[in-house]
């Protein structure tokens, strides 16, 4: 396994784990807000595999 394609790997899960966290505090603040929520966990869910298998899995 590469030792800094790993690196990376954790860098941007950890990043993409902020920015997550960060989308659901800024949902329950904003209320009046109605998310498409299947489209929500799609893209995040697109995001997390890629990083998975670009990264971890080294496809």
């Amino acid at each position: 396994m590469d030792v800094g394609k790993f690196f990376w790997g954790v860098v941007l899960a950890i990043l993409f784990l902020g920015f997550f966290v960060a989308f659901i505090r800024s949902v329950f603040r904003s209320r009046g807000v109605r998310y498409n929520w299947v489209g929500v966990l799609l893209s995040f869910s697109t995001v997390g595999l890629a990083i998975y298998l670009v990264f971890f899995r080294q496809l």
